[in-house]
């Protein structure tokens, strides 16, 4: 049963750290740089103060469901009908973003290494990694997380490193970008950057201390934003703003840019198995709380028959938009629009009804 599946901290934190912060390999510096020009970082800074600030509510909250996942909240809030209507607004969620993450990282890896290879063919290829790892389970893929977080902690590091000497501190002016009403604007739709953070709310039953799901969480958000506002600010600085917003695959042309010598010239070769692997590992895991999620919704007894049929969703959902751009207008427009609403409000009006129903039943027990 998934209920004797116990995982660490460190664990825990590495599976959200790499949900979390894979999107920097696709395109979130350029993202940023397009809602708020050279104050990408700054936005992107200020949008990490808010959540951990928003999560801080929520843990404390959750300490009196110290051991149930969000569900379980919302069967505490609603009944078993806020139970499935949570579940499907977090199967939404997760349906809506894992197709487009394997189409991005599937035209990444075509556009850098596989240019004759049919984008088709390079998602089955990612398809049948998600699989594996789905079958696998939880506790194997956070352990993978473990090994691997570290190795991507240290490229991401060593790639900033290397682009010191390109660094312009003049390309961070203007200060406030676009202007401080559009940062505030962008700002909150940009709370989805965090969207992933949700995962944690699901493996809460099975963390070794359940008290330490607070701290998980803080620990996850604070490094998370360390490589986040650090990977905006240095694409800001090696590049001028408006190139910021045309250049495809953004720390791919970082690391492009580093040059050690007349003989290591492109080194970018040596990030991208690395980077393949960061893929393979969010999918995995993706794909492991759709059927999870799907399992507990609807009360099912096993989980690993529902790999196969929601793989071919997502990988119908991936190859569906014509090209990487409309898959991306996905993610601008439709995701990152009501991604925060169902991280972040929804699981904060679970809590908050559930609390009051608790509040009221202790009431007329102790009334009794």
């Amino acid at each position: 049963m998934e209920r004797k599946i116990k995982i660490g901290n460190f664990e825990a934190a590495c599976l959200l750290l790499n949900m979390i912060s894979s999107k920097i390999i696709l395109d979130f510096p350029r993202t940023v740089a397009e809602d708020a020009g050279t104050a990408g970082w700054l936005m992107t800074l200020l949008v990490s103060v808010a959540v951990f600030a928003i999560f801080s509510v929520i843990s404390k909250l959750y300490k009196k469901f110290s051991g149930q996942d969000i569900l379980d909240v919302g069967e505490s809030a609603f009944g078993t009908v806020g139970k499935i209507l949570a579940g499907i607004l977090f199967l939404v969620q997760f349906l809506l973003i894992i197709p487009v993450i394997l189409r991005g990282f599937a035209e990444d890896i075509k556009v850098i290494s596989l240019a004759s290879t049919p984008v088709s063919l390079v998602m089955l290829l990612f398809c049948a990694g998600m699989v594996v790892g789905a079958y696998l389970g939880l506790e194997t893929l956070v352990r993978i997380h473990a090994l691997l977080v570290p190795l991507l902690a240290a490229a991401f590091t060593v790639i900033s490193i290397m682009n010191i000497p390109n660094f312009e501190f003049s390309r961070l002016a203007p200060w406030l970008g676009r202007g401080a009403e559009t940062i505030l604007k962008e700002g909150v739709k940009n709370l989805s950057i965090y969207s992933e953070l949700i995962a944690l709310f699901f493996i809460m039953p099975f963390l070794h201390k359940k008290s330490d799901f607070a701290g998980i969480g803080r620990y996850s958000l604070f490094f998370s934003a360390l490589f986040l506002v650090f990977s905006s600010m240095c694409y800001t600085l090696v590049y001028p703003y408006p190139a910021t917003t045309e250049y495809f695959l953004p720390m791919y042309q970082m690391t492009r840019a580093i040059r050690l010598g007349r003989f290591f010239t492109r080194i970018e070769s040596a990030f991208i198995v690395i980077w393949a692997f960061s893929a393979f590992l969010y999918l995995s895991s993706g794909l492991y709380f759709l059927t999870w999620i799907f399992q507990k919704t609807f009360a099912l007894q096993k989980r690993k028959p529902l790999i196969l049929p929601f793989t071919i969703l997502v990988f119908t959902g991936g190859i569906i938009p014509e090209n990487l751009y409309s898959t991306l207008q996905i993610e601008m427009e439709l995701y990152r629009s009501v991604s925060w609403i169902i991280t972040f409000l929804l699981p904060l009006l679970l809590l908050g009804i559930a609390t009051i129903r608790s509040r009221n039943k202790k009431r007329k027990e102790a009334a009794e």
